[in-house]
């Protein structure tokens, strides 16, 4: 133990022996490696970088109807909700996807922007690469979603960043109109050929009436009511000598397809909202800006790192040649004797 510690005391300074007799080259080297640090790190070889975020909160509400005209199937929802863990996967997927991508290229002409030339060799591999180091997205810890542009442009920078925030608002749309599109032309066509069909039921109706004997219940604004109409006309339809059973069957089966018909109008009518109203489906809590401070590069940390570095390396490099002289030295003198 004893001679370890001897070891380490000899060897620590020798350490210090070798930093005092060679310091001078040491701290020029030091300085050295700092001075280059500053200049190559400067915004003539490294072009400064500027960043842009903008945090928002994605929407719970997938259905307008659901949640305006109260259906039940949503009472727990509530369009001013803030998003979930499952929401804030769906907007991360949502902004990582190439068509979303491809109008942000195409609006701010990255591949010019970024100085890809198109014919050039792999020029949409080039791009990808600049749109992954520049643009980034990811989920907070409080469920929200960030998205944080780097560019050299300041006012660019918050460009893209804001309308990325407002692309992933239409893109949602978009995929959801296209479902609202062909759930309503299959509720509409259901909806006009139940319409259709209460009609002929009302003209079957009014046909076996012709005669004045009774009055047509469903023609009454209070559909309540027609049940208990219908059975009073009863008495006038054996007074009047008309065809009793078929205006019951008639009547009873109008009164089923009204209903039929009514809860096809609700749902109508809501597929209707979902198609062509709008609800914005996040909440941006902080929009983007144009920054006052770069973020890339740190020079201070640049011209640190390499201080540090070169100062170890030259301690190294210094102890090992004087390890080597010595051995030289001593397998000199031992050749001499």
């Amino acid at each position: 133990m004893k001679e370890s510690n001897s070891a380490y005391d000899f060897s620590l300074v020798e350490v210090l022996r070798f930093a005092l007799k060679w310091k001078w080259h040491i701290l020029g080297l030091t300085a050295f490696a700092g001075i280059a640090a500053a200049v190559f790190s400067g915004p003539t070889f490294i072009t400064p970088k500027f960043a842009s975020t903008v945090v928002f909160y994605p929407s719970t509400i997938n259905s307008i109807s659901g949640v305006v005209l109260s259906d039940n199937q949503f009472k727990d929802k509530d369009a001013l909700e803030f998003g979930e863990e499952e929401e804030a996967e769906y907007a991360l997927q949502i902004l990582n996807s190439a068509p979303l991508m491809a109008k942000v290229v195409e609006r701010f002409d990255l591949m010019n922007h970024y100085d890809i030339d198109p014919n050039g060799s792999f020029p949409y591999t080039k791009l990808e690469r600049e749109i992954q180091s520049n643009i980034s997205f990811r989920r907070t810890e409080l469920l929200s979603i960030e998205i944080q542009v780097l560019d050299k442009d300041p006012k660019l920078a918050a460009e893209i960043a804001n309308y990325i925030s407002a692309a992933l608002d239409t893109a949602k749309t978009e995929i959801q109109r296209q479902v609202a599109q062909k759930a309503f032309e299959i509720i509409e066509k259901e909806y006009q050929s139940k319409l259709a069909e209460v009609e002929q039921l009302k003209e079957g109706i009014n046909a076996l009436n012709s005669g004045g004997v009774v009055e047509n219940p469903f023609n009454r604004k209070n559909k309540r009511a027609a049940r208990n109409d219908a059975l009073l006309n009863v008495d006038k339809l054996q007074n009047g000598g008309n065809n009793l059973g078929t205006l019951l069957s008639l009547t009873e089966s109008l009164s089923l397809q009204v209903e039929q018909l009514n809860e096809l109008q609700r749902k109508y009518e809501r597929a209707k909202v979902d198609l062509n109203e709008y609800i914005p489906h996040h909440f941006v809590v902080t929009p983007a800006s144009a920054a006052e401070k770069k973020v890339k590069p740190v020079r201070w940390l640049i011209v640190l790192g390499a201080m540090f570095s070169t100062f170890f390396l030259s301690m190294i490099m210094i102890i090992l040649i004087e390890r080597i002289r010595e051995s030289y030295q001593s397998l000199k003198s031992e050749g001499e004797a």
